[in-house]
C-alpha cells in the first residue's frame, strides 16, 4: 500500500467520513478509506435519544489530550 496513489484518503467513515465517501464513489476517483472502529450493533437503542445522549450508550472511552497536555474525553458517540 505504501507505493500506491489515491486521489482522496477519507479517515474515519463517521458521518462526515462516509456522506464524503458516498458522495464520491461514482467519480472515478481512486478512493482510500481508513477506519479504525467497529460496526455498531443494529439494535432498537440506536434509535433512542435517551440511550445516545443521556446514558452515552455508545459514546466513546478513548482518552484525547489538549495542547496543554490535559486528558479529556472527546464528545463522540459512536
Amino acid at each position: 500500500m505504501l507505493n500506491q496513489h489515491y486521489d482522496v484518503i477519507i479517515i474515519g467513515t463517521g458521518a462526515g467520513g462516509g456522506t464524503l465517501a458516498h458522495h464520491l464513489a461514482p467519480s472515478g476517483k481512486k478512493i482510500l478509506i481508513l477506519e479504525r472502529g467497529t460496526f455498531l450493533p443494529r439494535e432498537k437503542e440506536n434509535w433512542s435519544a435517551l440511550e445516545v445522549y443521556q446514558r452515552e450508550r455508545y459514546h466513546t472511552q478513548e482518552q484525547w489530550f489538549d495542547k496543554s497536555d490535559r486528558a479529556f474525553r472527546p464528545a463522540t458517540n459512536y
